[in-house]
């Protein structure tokens, strides 16, 4: 077999459908040649010519035409690819060549499994570390990213065409399933919600996700985009659970003591702490920087700096009253989630009196 004949044997026989179209004198493009599987996707009447050869006078219709003339309004370049087409009942990147009065157009499937690549999704999970997965409308796996596959050490292979909320979500399936219909009908497309996640391990995780809906080639798929909130909500609870085991005699506490909020707020303080700071008892707030002493000598955005590390911080005041010198020494304590809001401070005072020799 000649060189020009293995050639024209391969590209008829390739799996990816290619299609060479050729410009007449009127600048009327017609079919010139198609491969086995372009023929099966294209309805043409084909006429022949007198001999042995094909000669294809048909002229581009439908789709075909409306994809020239895309091309065409993107500027003539001789080598052009347009991504995510719908043709066929499928999606493809369509690849242009053009020499002189000829152009070949070549039709690359984009399959449903490659759907996260296609649309962008799987650069932004595996940057920002968020889980990714795109569901069917029977709620299967479709696609998913690297980031959600390491987290819950699962294959790939393993998890698509499976279905999501029957193997990953920890939850009633009824009411899921309920809930993924309502999902699918409602015209919003973009919704937000809480769930459990259990993958191949046994940590299970509190997740929660974004979801929107797209369309592809009239058929709608969802996109899930979650963030793990599991170690937020541990550390709250935490957080809640040393507030409550510091409120037990909050009023009977021999020393003055405040709580302060992430912006500075006193936001509870005990009789000791109004009286040794003079805070009007009316007041159910203070700001740090209003107390005169503290702003003098710590001042709130400086002790938040330097008390990010260490948790805790120790300062010493002298007060000079009279002929008894009194030193006030103030405590300062950080609990904290993961989230800046999040933040208590805990102010403890007390005075020393310093001795006289």
């Amino acid at each position: 077999m000649e060189s020009a004949e293995l050639v024209f044997s391969v590209i008829d026989s390739l799996n990816e459908p290619v299609l060479l179209l050729q410009k007449n004198e009127e600048n009327i493009w017609s079919y010139s040649y198609y491969n086995q599987l372009m023929g099966k996707l294209l309805d043409i009447k084909e006429e022949n010519s007198k001999g042995d050869d094909k000669t294809f006078i048909v002229v581009p219709e439908g789709e075909i035409a409306e994809l020239i003339k895309q091309y065409e309004n993107e500027g003539l370049v001789e080598s052009y690819t347009l991504h995510d087409l719908e043709l066929f009942d499928a999606i493809y990147n369509v690849h242009f060549s053009k020499k002189d009065n000829y152009l070949l157009i070549t039709f690359v499937e984009i399959l449903p499994s490659e759907l996260c690549d296609n649309i962008g999704f799987n650069e932004i999970g595996e940057e920002c570390g968020s889980l990714v997965v795109v569901l069917d409308d029977k709620g299967d796996v479709v696609d998913i990213n690297k980031y959600f596959l390491n987290i819950l050490a699962m294959k790939k292979d393993n998890v698509l065409g499976k279905n999501f909320f029957q193997n990953y979500i920890p939850v009633n399936l009824d009411t899921l399933n309920g809930y993924f219909e309502k999902i699918m009908k409602d015209k919003s497309s973009h919704q937000h919600f809480f769930t459990p996640l259990k993958g191949d391990r046994e940590e299970q995780y509190r997740i929660k996700w974004q979801v929107s809906k797209i369309l592809r080639h009239e058929k709608t798929y969802v996109v899930a985009i979650g963030n793990d909130v599991s170690k937020f909500a541990e550390e709250n609870v935490e957080l809640k659970r040393q507030m409550k085991s510091i409120e037990v005699g909050f009023e009977h506490f021999p020393l003055a003591v405040g709580y302060m909020d992430a912006e500075g707020l006193f936001t509870k303080m005990n009789s000791r702490f109004i009286k040794m700071f003079r805070v009007e008892q009316e007041r159910e707030t203070i700001e740090f920087d209003k107390i005169p002493l503290f702003k003098k000598h710590i001042g709130f955005a400086k002790m938040q700096e330097h008390i990010k590390l260490i948790k805790e911080m120790s300062y010493t005041i002298d007060l000079n009253k009279g002929e008894k010198p009194v030193r006030l020494i103030v405590d300062i304590s950080l609990l904290s989630g993961k989230k800046e809001k999040s933040k208590l401070y805990i102010v403890v005072a007390r005075k020393w009196k310093k001795r006289v020799d």
